[in-house]
């Protein structure tokens, strides 16, 4: 008997040829779970950050843009960073199932959510394939560079696992620990909106034995939640040191 991942019930999966064909399903949560994530509309998003455009303010949204991405295009911060993708909005269900998967580290609610990372993985990978040749770039395939937002030695020591990592190994794919988080910060969930986005100084470098990796390839930054999109452009910061052609990120969550 499968039972959800989040809150112990049976899984009573609806008969699919899915489930028909493979009795011994994926771990995952109940479909009463499922209904308490909010997917993101692929239709009514961010073209750059991926957020829920119906959850704002329609006026603070300017062709299919949110008033962040605005604030980040005229800022000049970009660099090689180009676009970031999510899964699900922030919601309080989902704030409980983060907060019992990275603060009480249950860990294993991440494979609740591997099927949703490597479809989006997919999408992705499809997207930038259809992008990259329109662009006449030398590297005409969508491979990816996978690299997981890295946490402190002592954020790491704390928590027992660094939750970006993890999301990343359920992927289905190579996971480059290619950045080092050197600095032990205030946790972002401590900082406001302005604090977040004002924030200069990078707590991260190269791990310079994956610097010509870096160099000349894509790069998929991985997080579990994107709130103002600065820790994300720091890393990217820190990446492009190393000259890739592009980086992008996915995070589970927009918040």
């Amino acid at each position: 008997m499968a039972l959800c991942l989040f809150c112990n019930a049976e899984r009573r999966e609806p008969l699919t040829f899915r489930t028909l064909l493979s009795p011994e399903t994926e771990a995952g949560f109940c479909p009463a779970c499922r209904d308490g994530l909010k997917r993101i509309n692929r239709r009514n998003n961010c073209l750059y950050c991926g957020r829920d455009l119906s959850l704002l303010d329609q006026e603070t949204v300017r062709d299919r843009i949110c008033r962040d991405c605005v604030w980040w295009r005229k800022s000049g911060r970009n660099g090689l960073y180009v676009k970031n993708y999510s899964v699900f909005s922030y919601n309080e269900f989902i704030k409980e199932i983060i907060n019992q998967f990275k603060f009480r580290g249950d860990s294993i609610l991440a494979d609740g959510f591997a099927c949703d990372l490597r479809k989006t993985f997919q999408r992705i990978k499809k997207e930038h394939g259809t992008r990259t040749a329109f662009r006449l770039l030398d590297k005409m395939d969508a491979s990816f560079i996978i690299v997981p937002i890295p946490l402190s030695a002592a954020r790491l020591a704390e928590r027992g696992f660094n939750q970006a990592e993890v999301l990343a190994e359920k992927m289905g794919a190579p996971v480059t620990n290619a950045l080092v988080r050197d600095k032990h910060e205030p946790k972002q969930s401590k900082k406001n909106r302005r604090e977040r986005l004002m924030e200069r100084v990078t707590p991260f470098r190269i791990n310079a034995d994956y610097a010509s990796l870096i160099e000349g390839g894509k790069v998929l930054l991985i997080d579990d939640i994107y709130t103002t999109g600065a820790t994300i452009r720091l890393a990217a910061e820190a990446l492009a040191q190393a000259n890739p052609i592009e980086i992008d990120s996915l995070t589970l969550i927009h918040g």
